[in-house]
């Protein structure tokens, strides 16, 4: 069945609230067994939306779907899973199966609404509570998310909770460079997934992999994930898996893409207990550069860390990890961190070669460790935690100097490193402060 939104009656004035169209022409599919609603042009002003198994959101071009500025718009249909303590959403689905959105339309996450105008001293705009990731589905099943565009997403835009067979291609998220947390795609304990040929921009992260704290039927690990063909773009981090690690993460490859304009290339962070293995990178171009201090890395290449959050909770290790055919530019370093020996194990990097550049104006020759780091809130988030500043340094906990100045690679507590024709090429002479080795083991 298809049906065109007009045939509801919207306002279509972007000022106008037509969540109540928009829903009455969903659940009319819905009770039908499913179909396509077509979005015709127009700028249409939304609160929350629940989609039903079998049905397509198909946006035509010139249709804008304005996201409402107003928590009260987003109170009818709360999602199970949490972010940064809130549980709106603009487009929601929980157990659906065979459902998708597509189209040439834009989704406008009015993100200026939901942040402060200034930035404090970190680069960091201040955001208002209870803001809505842009789309959540929530166990679901045979997901396609195809050819749309989103932008100014004020919190996390697509989220994806334990969902299976995902099909995620040609899509556009263009998100504002100076509000954090709006990270563009999170995979979170989902399984089979396929990502291609997508543009993804973030202040926050690109692409994240997560198995975050999540309702007991929601808990599994993320596994079987292949991102290829993408544009990264990102202050933070372009690809990560972690910080939330409850659960494991494994069988991930990552091919034939460009991460740019970042504060951080790729990032493993393991911290909450699940384990990390059979992590695969090739063929990946980059481009790393310092940000605001607000945003975690030192203009990384490659960092990998595994360090506890909660001291109760032991974290998981990382093994068989593989980066070849890696080329680029770095501010930083590449950066495998372990807090115990052995957590970090079963490394080869092949074929990798970075041009370590001089940073104009950045702490260059620090590393960053964040999270966890503030000693008197181990498990504390936020700026509770990787934002709060030691008085003995002056920098945020988990940030400090390299041992002996900047080396091209840094290895701590990593068990069977291997490294194949891998070539840093550094300024020469080095500046002061850089380490004379390009390669220091510890």
């Amino acid at each position: 069945m298809h049906v065109s939104l007009a045939d509801f009656y919207p306002i279509a004035d972007g000022e106008t609230l037509d969540t109540h169209c928009f829903q009455r022409a969903l659940n009319h599919l819905a009770t039908r067994g499913g179909g396509t609603l077509s979005v015709p042009p127009g700028r249409y002003h939304l609160g929350t939306l629940t989609l039903g198994s079998n049905i397509n959101l198909h946006l035509e071009a010139g249709a804008t779907l304005l996201a409402s500025s107003r928590v009260e718009d987003y109170q009818q249909q709360l999602a199970q899973s949490q972010a940064e303590l809130s549980q709106h959403v603009l487009l929601y689905a929980v157990g659906q199966r065979n459902i998708s959105i597509s189209g040439k339309g834009v989704i406008d996450g009015n993100g200026d609404a939901w942040f402060a105008a200034e930035k404090d001293e970190q680069g960091y705009r201040l955001p208002r509570a209870q803001r809505p990731r842009i789309v959540v589905f929530e166990d679901c099943e045979q997901v396609t998310l195809q050819d749309f565009t989103i932008i100014q997403a004020p919190m996390w835009t697509v989220h994806l909770v334990s969902c299976r067979h995902v099909h995620v291609d040609h899509l556009t998220i263009n998100n504002s460079m100076s509000m954090p947390n709006t990270d563009a795609l999170d995979i979170d304990s989902c399984e089979a997934v396929f990502v291609s040929n997508s543009y993804l921009s973030a202040a926050d992260d690109a692409i994240c992999i997560k198995t975050s704290q999540k309702p007991a039927h929601l808990r599994r690990a993320a596994r079987q994930i292949m991102i290829s063909n993408c544009l990264l773009r990102s202050y933070s981090c372009a690809f990560k898996i972690g910080t939330e690690t409850f659960d494991d993460v494994e069988d991930v490859t990552v091919s034939g893409c460009t991460l740019f304009d970042s504060n951080r290339a790729i990032g493993l962070l393991s911290r909450d207990g699940g384990q990390f293995r059979r992590l695969l990178f090739s063929n990946i171009t980059l481009a790393c550069r310092h940000a605001p201090p607000c945003h975690w890395g030192k203009a990384d290449a490659l960092f990998v860390s595994v360090r506890a959050r909660d001291p109760a909770i032991a974290p998981g290790s990382i093994e068989q990890l593989q980066f070849s055919n890696v080329s680029g530019v770095m501010e930083g370093a590449i950066n495998l961190h372990a807090e115990q020996p052995g957590q970090i194990r079963d490394v080869m990097l092949a074929n990798v070669q970075l041009r370590q550049v001089v940073a104009a104006g950045a702490d260059q020759g620090h590393y960053d460790v964040r999270p966890p780091c503030n000693p008197e809130s181990p498990t504390g988030m936020g700026l509770d935690n990787a934002y709060k500043l030691d008085s003995a340094s002056g920098l945020a906990y988990g940030v400090a100097a390299y041992p002996d100045g900047l080396p091209g690679v840094f290895a701590r507590g990593v068990e069977n490193l291997q490294l194949h024709n891998v070539v840093i090429t550094r300024p020469q002479p080095l500046p002061h402060g850089w380490h004379a080795e390009t390669v220091q083991i510890l």
